[in-house]
């Protein structure tokens, strides 16, 4: 059957979290790598025990000298608040196509019981789930703006100190403050991997991030490869899932727009061109954590202002739990 605008369910509070807010830490392809944390109110430390080695000598028959100390480790994540709303009026509707799609009776500001508030909905998760990605990503707590407010996964792994390479990593070293130079995505993908710590390709489940230029020329790099029966499959198919040795290669497009929009604000990058970076990881390495219980969509119409408003607030923050599990390329060294 078809819906009429007066048929339409009504959208309650559970049914906007679980469309806008859950969807942000559970519903997005990358989350699954990420160990996500679901009930963090405040700041919490998490413990690790460090792999031994050097505790094996040789045998005494009297008084044996044991190892002492804590063999362990400790990651604070501290989360932030992040806020997002919008007001709308419903009479800036009217003389239009979508004001058809108003209720019959409606008020004249009000957006509410009509097919327009679910639209609505989906665009504000939309909105507050493309902030998430690039903030959780490329956040700084040293930049200005939205980029400033905490740490993403890019600032984490830098401030662990753990291994990285930049464009004079690669050769021919990529042109400095320039868009990606043909040929060299895998050319950086080998880096990273060379780069990587033996605790980190020992550690298996590995994953690779990188930006959408990276993986379209990667891609052609694919295609290249001679009409082998491989590579005229590529040419022909594509790739369900892109893959490097082996390692599955998530595409972030949306880097490339954030850092191009934003690079004054992005740790790595100098000139909007420079939209390349990758990361090598291994699954749960990165700990994102949240508060379920305090994340909210509050809707309501304002009598005062003649407007219909929506309001997502969740909590945020991440860290990586081993400076040794990851290994990023940035185009310029982060600072």
């Amino acid at each position: 059957m078809a819906y009429t605008s007066a048929s339409l369910p009504t959208v309650n509070q559970y049914d906007v979290n679980k469309t806008i807010l859950e969807p942000l830490f559970l519903g997005q392809d990358y989350m699954q790598y990420m160990d996500v944390m679901p009930n963090v109110a405040g700041t919490i430390v998490l413990d690790r025990f460090q792999a031994l080695s050097g505790i094996t000598k040789e045998f005494a028959s009297g008084a044996f000298s044991a190892e002492t100390g804590e063999k362990g480790a400790a990651v604070t994540i501290t989360p932030k608040r992040m806020e997002a709303e919008i007001a709308f009026a419903g009479n800036s509707l009217f003389n239009k196509m979508k004001g058809q799609l108003m209720r019959g009776g409606h008020d004249f500001d009000n957006v509410d019981g009509t097919i327009v508030k679910n639209i609505l909905l989906g665009l504000i998760g939309e909105g507050v789930q493309s902030d998430f990605n690039r903030q959780l990503w490329l956040s700084d707590s040293g930049a200005s703006g939205d980029f400033g407010i905490y740490n993403g996964i890019f600032q984490a792994a830098f401030e662990a100190s753990s291994n990285s390479i930049n464009r004079g990593s690669i050769t021919a070293e990529q042109t400095s403050d320039a868009a990606l130079v043909a040929g060299n995505a895998i050319k950086i993908l080998r880096a990273l991997y060379d780069a990587a710590s033996p605790e980190l390709l020992g550690a298996g489940n590995h994953v690779l991030f990188v930006s959408g230029d990276i993986a379209d020329d990667y891609m052609l790099t694919l295609e290249g490869t001679g009409f082998t029966s491989s590579g005229y499959g590529t040419l022909v198919n594509g790739m369900p899932q892109l893959t490097f040795r082996g390692i599955p290669v998530v595409v972030r497009r949306d880097w490339d727009i954030a850092i191009a929009a934003n690079v004054a604000n992005i740790n790595g990058a100098t000139v909007a061109a420079e939209t390349h970076r990758a990361m090598l990881t291994t699954k749960d390495a990165f700990a994102v954590a949240t508060d379920f219980s305090s994340n909210a969509v509050e809707q309501w119409y304002s009598n005062d202002n003649k407007e219909y408003r929506f309001r997502v607030a969740y909590s945020i923050g991440c860290a990586l739990k081993d400076a040794k599990l990851a290994v990023y390329y940035t185009p310029d060294n982060m600072a």
